[in-house]
């Protein structure tokens, strides 16, 4: 009569096992079903609204598995929408910038009707607020061209690229004036474009034309 009762408990704790392993595994990548958290791409104040990227939100299960597709969501915001910091201090839609990492309640898929309940604005970490312009490779620099909204620079990435040796990667861009990082001021950019060289922490060199670029690749 004993082994029926065995073999119940050993069923029972191999099925307890294979539970708190599939919650380690869901919950391994920071990410929690009920937190649905991702980074502000635009802020349309004529609309009352946001754009966020959610997509490692909505991979928080592929486990080593990556893939392109990205996942957005746009929720309204409203004059019942709560918006604060992580210490509980109000703000408003005005005081939201892109790049800001946010928390919106409720999540997707768990009654989210298109209005966002509440809106909490991330504290962020200098690659988190870096992240558009650091080296995304460890072993790669990144070469970024930042120029005025309008006025594209007089010269692109492939004059440099063609120059300078090593593996390099790069991207040009328009000076983001309602980014949650003033680039601007924080890198003390005296005038556009600006040529920028970034690992994957930090800022190596600044200069205004290729030539300078090229030489500081010349130098290392």
């Amino acid at each position: 009569m004993r082994k029926p009762m065995i073999l119940v408990v050993t069923i029972l704790l191999f099925l307890t096992a294979v539970g708190c392993g599939k919650d380690d595994k869901q919950h391994a990548d920071g990410y929690k079903d009920d937190e649905m958290i991702g980074t502000v791409n635009t802020v349309k104040p004529e609309e009352n609204r946001i754009t966020v990227d959610i997509s490692e939100w909505v991979k928080r299960d592929a486990g080593d598995v990556t893939t392109d597709e990205g996942y957005g969501i746009s929720p309204q915001v409203t004059d019942k929408t709560v918006i604060e910091d992580e210490n509980g201090n109000s703000a408003s839609l005005s005081e939201i910038k892109e790049g800001q990492k946010v928390l919106i309640n409720p999540p997707e898929g768990a009654g989210f009707k298109g209005e966002a309940e509440e809106i909490i604005l991330l504290d962020m970490s200098n690659e988190e607020k870096y992240a558009g312009i650091l080296s995304h490779l460890d072993d790669k620099l990144n070469i970024v061209i930042m120029y005025e909204k309008e006025e594209p620079p007089p010269f692109d990435l492939e004059d440099i690229f063609s120059e300078v040796s090593g593996d390099t990667v790069g991207r040009s861009m328009p000076y983001p004036e309602n980014h949650v990082v003033d680039y601007k001021e924080e890198l003390d950019i005296e005038t556009f474009p600006v040529i920028m060289v970034f690992n994957d922490k930090e800022l190596l060199f600044k200069g205004y034309n290729p030539e300078e670029i090229i030489h500081f690749f010349e130098e290392l």
